[in-house]
């Protein structure tokens, strides 16, 4: 049986090729459609709240108030005076789609193992109009274990950056959707062990970030959410140190260490 080396576990096979090339032709479309998307959304934002101004000077003029008009109008006034979020999650992370591990069938049920792993995040936004925030977004991925006592990875991939988040409130206006998007720095770190020989390995890569969930308001100040989210991002170049020797790794566009990952979370989110 061949050891697992430290090369194994950069996952590079040519399915996985396939599908990165699918990532990468889509992400440069990616951006546009964010933007003329960001832009529909602040029309429709705006045209939401003069709808709502019209619909309140229609009732004053009328004279009639009615207690669910005050109870929908007391959400809307909430979901408008949000000027600041702060939100934290955690739940199960996934990475994409890490075809390579059917290279080594002696390994490959602790490869697999190593796809899965704990997600924690937190997140900041100003919200400039009712709807819609810009801030920062952070997120880690960690997963560890071993095989035998020769090997182990202990993984962390961490995304960081700026992202734009869009609320569409239901007609109760305690629930309502939330889509995110961002881009940003992914960086990639393993400390583990190869034939008994511990090492580090570091690389990094742009990220895109794609979110999408339900939230529910608790009181003014709180709200639940439950979300998956979507990490795309690839590296080629990799730092590696092991016995007391640091080396360079650059791997072709045929072989490559993919860092998607998706997750699902549940989070709270503070105003």
């Amino acid at each position: 049986m061949n050891p697992l080396t430290i090369e194994d576990r950069l996952f590079s096979t040519v399915d996985g090729f396939r599908i990165q090339l699918f990532f990468s032709s889509m992400n440069k479309y990616l951006t546009v459609v964010v933007i003329l998307f960001c832009v529909h959304v602040y029309r429709a934002s705006a045209q939401g709240v003069l709808a709502v101004s019209n619909t309140a000077a229609v009732a004053d003029k009328a004279g009639s108030v009615v207690q669910k008009t005050d109870s929908v109008t007391e959400g809307i006034t909430q979901w408008n005076a949000i000027k600041w979020s702060f939100g934290l999650n955690g739940g199960y992370g996934y990475r994409l789609p890490n075809a390579g591990t059917r290279q080594n069938t002696h390994y490959s049920k602790h490869m697999k193992k190593m796809k899965s792993g704990l997600s924690i995040g937190a997140d900041l936004h100003r919200h400039f109009w009712p709807r819609i925030g810009l801030g920062l977004k952070y997120n880690l991925y960690a997963v560890r274990g071993t095989y035998g006592k020769k090997t182990a990875d202990d993984i962390k991939i961490q995304f960081a950056g700026p992202s734009v988040i869009y609320q569409y409130p239901f007609q109760n206006h305690t629930t309502s959707v939330l889509a995110g998007f961002a881009m940003g720095y992914q960086s990639y770190a393993n400390k583990g062990k190869a034939n008994g020989e511990d090492f580090k390995l570091r690389g990094d890569a742009m990220g895109w970030a794609v979110s999408l969930g339900l939230e529910q308001r608790l009181s003014k100040h709180l709200a639940l959410n439950l979300t998956g989210a979507c990490y795309l991002g690839t590296s080629y170049k990799f730092r590696k140190e092991s016995g007391g020797v640091t080396e360079t790794i650059k791997l072709s566009k045929e072989k490559f260490e993919d860092l998607s990952r998706a997750e699902l979370t549940l989070g709270l989110r503070f105003f």
